[in-house]
């Protein structure tokens, strides 16, 4: 190596790139390096944003004699003939200033783009369809991974620590890893290239693990807030915590959950070098990584005294003010991003406050009142341990797709704190904390029921359960230590971690609620969100003609009803904003579009997100999270968080009214409703002109502040920002009134459980109504808004058309019909990984009333269809004339009851299943078998044509 190196005054580099792959590397053929002059002109970049043109140094020839068999043409080599891309900076920099750059800060060396290095290649590579290359700036080589359609990667070897003793085993792994012998002489599985893509497809694996690696992290911290509650409540300080845990016991989990979020936020930001940790002060007094580093180094200088050091929980705080506040100290500055997500008044006891509570934020001299937990420094290195590090290396966040970080943190909901009142064991795969005093007293029969209905646990493990009851009787009755001792095999994690497993009496655990248990969570990998998405969107594009404008793009409204972690709304983020650039460039807007935003592809996605992308999910925590990766995928260094408060909403997307059930108080008054839910009723359902009122002038009001939301859209700066969050609280304060009203009247479906009981409640709640409205009598309105408050907690019924009045209401132009005002414009696409439940696991999780509103809503519906059958009825009937869905469903959604209330009730509808595949192992580490289906109605149907299990048929039946 040393032939190929000089002393530049940076430091040692190379002498000349092209010999170091020649001399050292092994491409030692002419024909194994193609040179620049000789590549086709497709293999460049020309970033209009940045008017640079770059251009590789050289290629490696995919077979040594790949520049001599060429399809291309004049002789030069294809695209095909490509295997990597090599960028040596010096070509365009010169050789003096090269080794001077950075592969990781903005620079104009090159060429007149201010941007990095790195992520100019990284465009390139994406721009040519070759995902492989190596970049240098003489003093590091850098090995990029860039594949199509998912997140970039790479490895960086720098020179002078390869020329020291340690750094020879690095080296050889360079010359193994890069060298012509594995490019050309190994297995097609063990080239390069295969490496990459099997490291790839393992990232599932790390995902799984990772994930449990955050919900140790949550324990901790939840730990953590116990023993300083316990510290800090002496004297005469109130118990926050114990305030907090009145208030609700998921309220408390939020709130922890809620750090963990922001601090992966911050790690994934750092990585991504959107926050300042260039910066001395950003690094030496906020920066996450930095106190990571800290407070490693006292771990290893002072392990013994690491949970009596303070001061680490109180700069995390001062962090995430800064985060929401924005910074501007000198030459540092940081704008306010605002959201919930890092609001000090979300969730007051985390700094010390009282549910309710107003936490200073503006008065210096109330900010230093503030008595913060006292949650110590120990606590905060473990739970930073655990994200930082993974399988013993510091984990790199920017390797991760946005769409991995989503999940793991969506493998953390559903969760509650629960204060165990005697000693506990943590069992089986649900993680279902069971407190043993109780079982010692049960019935056999009582027993079995618990463990299997509650617990979850399989036979096996039930009579295993039962063993180790039974020889503690014997050996020990009535000790509760032995009884855990011997249940020890049935703990839900690592025997070698069984105190994790196990909790004294008082202590505060992580309790899973019903649907928790019972449905889990997987993680949905880019690769099927992309195909799910890209196949929904393919005849929604098609239909707006060859060449959509950037407006009808951004008029089409998509939609996820069970959005989780916002994969799926990730996806279209993406397929949409690089459709509306493509439209940009076809009207010439884009270099100036470039030159106002600065990064044109994400303003295009920014402007996505706020005007193209809705979602629910019936989880408050989920939609938070949605949120979360839509602010990863759209942001800025300098702007504050896209705003899509509007669109990303908290309710259950099965439970809820539309315009004609509100205006006659009477949820079977719609056109789509079972003629059944009616029964005892005298005549048909009538429109009521008082509520017909009372929501005519809130949908008005409503569309008149949301829309200036969507007008606002363009602009990034926190003035903007700032009258969004105003105009969509003045939108939900119009609609609030016609929000309690629907909300009571689908209260009075649940209230009872058999028709005539329903019928007479809701004829009492509508009396109430006529009272609220016609009389004014505020006690009447008292009463409805708590039958409301009722519902909400029970099954947070969401009303589509009052939620989302934008995309519903009547005299919306319909982009898949040549942007005619027909009064048949709704959502114009579903996409989503809807839940799978049957009968059963459906009443477990959301009561008795449940299933009989599913029949009611969707006529024809059996009881014993899956709950994804649910969602495609659903999709359906919010879809209008003309539009297209793309769900992952349970693979018994062509089968018996499922397919009846489903695929056949659509079929029958006038719906065309166009692409279908029947069976398809999930693709991770989950045991999972499910089924992909896309059906379209009206125009969409036209512009494709059906695939069957990837082949092309004639018609899918259902």
């Amino acid at each position: 190596l040393r032939e190929h190196i000089d002393e530049h005054p940076a430091g040692p580099g190379l002498r000349d790139v092209r010999e170091f792959f020649t001399g050292f590397l092994g491409y030692d053929r002419p024909e194994m390096l193609i040179a620049r002059e000789a590549l086709p002109k497709e293999i460049s970049f020309y970033a209009v944003e940045g008017r640079q043109e770059i251009c590789p140094s050289f290629a490696i020839a995919r077979e040594p004699s790949g520049a001599q068999a060429s399809s291309g043409p004049n002789g030069a080599p294809s695209r095909e003939d490509i295997f990597a891309l090599v960028w040596d900076l010096s070509d365009d920099a010169g050789s003096d200033r090269a080794p001077h750059l950075s592969l990781d800060k903005p620079e104009t060396e090159t060429g007149s783009w201010s941007y990095p290095p790195t992520a100019k290649f990284e465009r390139l590579l994406r721009e040519s369809e070759i995902p492989i290359g190596l970049l240098t700036n003489r003093r590091e080589l850098r090995l990029v991974f860039a594949p199509k359609g998912e997140s970039s990667g790479h490895l960086t070897f720098r020179f002078h620590e390869l020329l020291e003793p340690a750094g020879r085993p690095i080296l050889a792994a360079l010359e193994l890893l890069l060298g012509a012998e594995r490019t050309y002489g190994a297995a097609l599985e063990y080239t390069l290239e295969g490496l990459l893509h099997e490291s790839r497809r393992r990232q599932a694996n790390v995902t799984e693990a990772l994930a449990e690696q955050v919900f140790e992290a949550v324990e901790i911290l939840l730990e953590g807030f116990e023993r300083a509650s316990e510290r800090d409540s002496s004297g005469d300080r109130p118990d926050w915590l114990r305030e907090a845990l009145a208030h609700d016991e998921e309220y408390v989990y939020q709130g922890v959950l809620s750090v963990i979020l922001r601090l992966v936020f911050l790690l994934y930001a750092e990585d991504q070098g959107l926050l300042p940790v260039d910066h001395p002060l950003y690094a030496q007094h906020l920066s996450v990584l930095g106190l990571y580093e800290s407070l490693r180094e006292d771990e290893g200088a002072h392990p013994e005294s690491m949970h009596h050091r303070f001061g680490a929980y109180g700069r995390l705080l001062a962090l995430f003010r800064a985060i929401y506040l924005g910074v501007s100290h000198g030459d540092l500055k940081l704008p306010p991003r605002r959201g919930k997500l890092f609001d000090p008044n979300a969730f007051p006891f985390l700094e010390g406050g009282f549910p309710g509570e107003t936490m200073p934020v503006n008065l210096a001299e109330r900010r230093a009142e503030m008595r913060p937990p006292s949650v110590d420094d120990g606590t905060l290195f473990r739970v930073l341990d655990r994200l930082i590090v993974f399988e013993g290396q510091r984990l790199s966040y920017r390797a991760l797709d946005v769409e991995q970080i989503g999940s793991i943190y969506e493998s953390l909901m559903g969760y509650r704190v629960m204060r165990a009142e005697g000693p506990a064991v943590r069992l089986g795969k649900a993680r279902v904390w069971v407190e043993l005093e109780p079982l010692l007293g049960m019935k056999p029969a009582d027993l079995k029921r618990e463990l299997r209905e509650r617990v979850l646990l399989t036979p096996p493990q039930i009579r295993r359960f039962e063993e180790a009851l039974k020889t503690s009787r014997q050996e020990a009755p009535g000790d509760v230590e032995a009884l855990a001792e011997a249940l020890e095999p049935l703990y839900s994690g690592k025997r070698a971690e069984s105190h994790r497993h196990r909790a004294e009496a008082g202590r505060l655990v992580l309790q899973p609620g019903d649907e928790r248990r019972r449905t889990g969570s997987h993680y949905t990998p880019r690769a099927l969100t992309q195909k799910v998405v890209s196949r929904t969107l393919e005849p929604i594009i098609a239909c707006l003609g060859k060449a959509p404008t950037p407006e009808q793009i951004l008029s089409l409204k998509i939609c996820d009803p069970a959005m989780g972690s916002g994969a799926f709304l990730v996806e279209v983020c993406r397929q949409l904003a690089d459709e509306l650039t493509r439209a940009w460039r076809r009207t010439g807007e884009f270099s100036a579009i470039a030159e106002r935003h600065d990064d044109a592809e994400l303003h295009a996605r920014r402007l996505v997100a706020q005007r193209c992308l809705y979602g629910v999910d019936k989880n408050a925590s989920a939609v938070e999270l949605a949120k979360l990766s839509l602010w990863l995928i759209t942001l800025n260094r300098e702007l504050p968080f896209t705003f899509v408060d509007h669109a990303l909403r908290h309710g259950d997307s099965l439970v809820g009214l539309g315009f004609e059930e509100i205006r006659a108080f009477d949820w079977a008054a719609g056109q789509n409703t079972s003629k059944g839910a009616g029964k005892g009723r005298k005549g048909a359902p009538e429109q009521l002109s008082f509520v017909e009122r009372v929501l005519g002038e809130a949908l008005d009001a409503a569309l008149d502040y949301r829309g200036e939301i969507l007008a606002l859209a363009d602009r990034d700066d926190d003035e903007a920002q700032e009258e969004k969050r105003r105009l969509l609280t003045f939108a939900e304060e119009d609609s609030e009134r016609v929000r309690v009203l629907a909300d009571a009247c689908v209260g009075a479906f649940f209230a009872e459980a058999k028709p005539k009981d329903r019928e007479r409640e809701r004829e009492r709640r509508l009396r109430l109504a006529e009272r609220w409205i016609l009389e004014e009598d505020e006690s009447a309105g008292d009463e409805l808004r708590a039958l409301a408050e009722v519902i909400r907690r029970e099954h947070a019924p969401f009303h589509w058309m009052l939620e989302f009045p934008e995309v519903f209401y009547m005299e919306r132009p319909d982009p898949l019909d040549g942007g005619e005002v027909n009064g048949a414009a709704m959502m114009d696409a579903f996409v989503g990984n809807p839940p799978f439940a049957g009968k059963n696991a459906i009443t477990a999780s959301n009561g008795d009333g449940y299933l009989e509103w599913l029949k009611a809503l969707h006529e024809g519906a059996h009881g014993n269809a899956d709950l994804s059958a649910h969602f495609f009825r659903r999709a359906a009937v919010l879809m209008g004339k003309h539009g297209a869905l793309g769900l992952v469903a349970t693979n018994t959604i062509a089968q018996g009851d499922t397919r009846n209330t489903g695929l056949k009730a659509l079929v029958d509808q006038g719906w065309t299943l166009y692409d279908a595949t029947n069976s398809m192992q999930w693709p991770g580490a989950a045991a999972v078998t499910v089924s992909i289906v896309h059906a379209a109605i009206g125009a969409p149907k036209a512009k494709v044509r059906p695939i069957l299990d990837e082949l092309e048929v004639e018609v899918i039946n259902s």
